[in-house]
């Protein structure tokens, strides 16, 4: 699916939580652009989504970081509960080298 869908799929209030956390993953898998991480920031602060999409957002957005080597500790903050949980979780276990500035910064 193109990212589009994927987007219209995770706004469309009918569309189940499994197809949701589906699309959430397929975008971390298929696209890495700026866009695509603002956008999962967004859902993952959103209220109305379940909390397996907002940890699936999370896990998503470190993916996407660590695929790309380069990490946004910014945006890395702006974060809540369960994704940020789940970012620090895969941060912690692939790139410690980050996982060490973080925490050294942000008292995590």
């Amino acid at each position: 699916m193109n990212k589009n869908t994927l987007m219209k799929i995770l706004l469309d209030p009918n569309t189940s939580d499994a197809e949701k956390d589906d699309a959430v993953i397929d975008l971390g898998i298929n696209f890495q652009d700026d866009e695509t991480i603002d956008f999962l920031i967004n859902v993952s602060n959103d209220n109305c989504y379940d909390e397996m999409i907002v940890a699936s957002c999370g896990e998503s957005l470190a993916q996407i970081w660590i695929r790309n080597k380069q990490i946004d500790y910014k945006k890395l903050l702006d974060l809540k509960g369960a994704a940020l949980a789940e970012a620090i979780s895969l941060i912690q276990a692939q790139r410690p080298d980050w996982y060490k500035k973080f925490s050294e910064t942000h008292r995590i």
